[in-house]
C-alpha cells in the first residue's frame, strides 16, 4: 500500500479559507499510499484553514501556482471551503491549472465547493458531478447534471459532497489514480503543445461567469478573498462546504 503510488505527483489547489480536513484526511491518504502531494495557493507563505466557522491550521506551501506547471503533476485535489473555493475560482493561474490538466485528461476530484473551480475553467458542461448542495444551480446554469450521491466520476473528473463522503471520494479518487499510474508507466508523459498553450496564455480560460441568482450561492463572487475569508471565520453564516 504504501508504495502503490510512488510515481505520482498530486497537486492540492487551495487558498485562505480551505475547509481543513478536506485537505488534510485526502492528502493523508495519498501520502499513506506512497503519492507525492504539493500544496499550491496564492499564498506563498502558507494558507489558512477552517473548520467550520473557526480557524484551524496554517498549512506550509510548497510552491504558488502561478510558478507551478500542471505537465509536472499527475493529478488535482480540489478541497472545499465556501471561501476557499469562491475566491480560488478569481485566479486566472487556478483557473489555467486546472484546465490544462483537464485537456490531458488528469484525474482531478473536486469535493464540497471545490468544485466551483471546475464551473469558471469551463470544464463542467456536459459533465455529471455532485457537489455541496448549494451549487446544484450554479453547476445546472453551468450546462452539467448535479446529481446527490456520495460520489461521482464521470471520465477523468471525480466529485463528492461532503467530508461524510470521504471513504468513496478517496476509492474512487484513487481508482482513478491507478489507471493514471498504468497510462504513465507505459508511456512517459510528455506535456502536449495544446497544455502548454493553455498555460502560456490565461486570457485563453473564460472569464468568471455570474453565477445562478436562484441558487442559495451568491449572485457574484466576493471581489477579493479576504471577503470570502470573513466569510469563513464566522463573520457571515456560512457552510462547512
Amino acid at each position: 500500500m504504501a508504495n502503490r503510488f510512488s510515481n505520482l505527483k498530486v497537486a492540492v489547489l487551495v487558498t485562505d479559507g480551505f475547509e481543513q480536513t478536506q485537505l488534510l484526511e485526502p492528502k493523508q491518504a495519498l501520502e499513506a499510499a506512497g503519492a507525492t502531494v504539493h500544496v499550491l495557493s496564492d499564498k506563498p507563505s502558507g494558507v489558512q484553514g477552517v473548520m467550520h466557522l473557526d480557524k484551524g491550521q496554517v498549512v506550509a506551501v510548497d510552491n504558488t501556482i502561478d510558478q507551478a506547471s500542471s505537465d509536472d503533476y499527475s493529478a488535482v485535489l480540489l478541497p472545499g471551503g465556501a471561501a476557499n473555493g469562491d475566491a480560488l475560482r478569481l485566479r486566472p493561474q487556478a483557473r489555467s491549472f486546472v484546465h490544462a490538466a483537464n485537456i490531458a485528461e488528469k484525474p482531478i476530484a473536486a469535493i464540497c465547493h471545490g468544485g466551483w473551480l471546475l464551473i469558471s475553467a469551463d470544464l463542467a458542461k456536459g459533465r455529471t458531478v455532485t457537489s455541496w448542495p448549494s451549487l446544484q444551480d450554479d453547476f445546472r446554469h453551468a450546462g452539467s447534471k448535479w446529481v446527490d450521491q456520495a460520489v461521482v466520476r464521470d471520465r477523468n473528473l471525480v466529485s463528492s459532497r461532503h467530508p461524510a463522503d470521504f471513504p468513496a471520494f478517496n476509492d474512487e479518487f484513487m481508482k482513478l489514480l491507478d489507471e493514471q499510474q498504468q497510462r504513465e508507466l507505459r508511456q512517459p508523459f510528455t506535456p502536449a503543445g495544446a497544455v502548454g498553450e493553455v498555460r502560456a496564455n490565461a486570457d485563453a480560460i473564460p472569464p468568471v461567469k455570474k453565477l445562478s441568482s436562484h441558487g442559495t450561492a451568491p449572485a457574484a463572487p466576493p471581489q477579493h478573498e479576504d471577503e470570502a475569508f470573513a466569510i469563513a471565520l464566522g463573520q457571515s453564516h456560512q457552510s462547512d462546504g
